[in-house]
């Protein structure tokens, strides 16, 4: 993997590399999750509706979306799922 890296320092360049991929692992867990809700807010069905709901709450609990907008979410899901 290369990626240019500002740093000198051994331990500052390791460092460096495990944000870049945890910056893309976190996009992809959000990419996965939008990818889910528009699945939902196409075809709304219980199904899809957990499928978004869990990948919501695994945003959530990576720290990659506050909680009350995870739970904004979902509610909003819920009612789209009632009517």
């Amino acid at each position: 993997m290369e990626v240019k890296l500002l740093a000198n320092i051994k331990s500052a360049i390791k460092r460096a590399e495990l944000n870049v991929k945890q910056n893309k692992r976190n996009t992809a867990q959000k990419s996965a999750m939008r990818t889910a809700i528009k699945a939902f807010e196409a075809n709304p069905t219980e199904e899809l509706y957990r499928a978004a709901s869990s990948s919501i709450d695994k945003a959530k609990s990576k720290g990659l979306i506050h909680k009350n907008k995870a739970s904004r979410d979902k509610a909003r899901l819920a009612r789209k799922l009632a009517n």
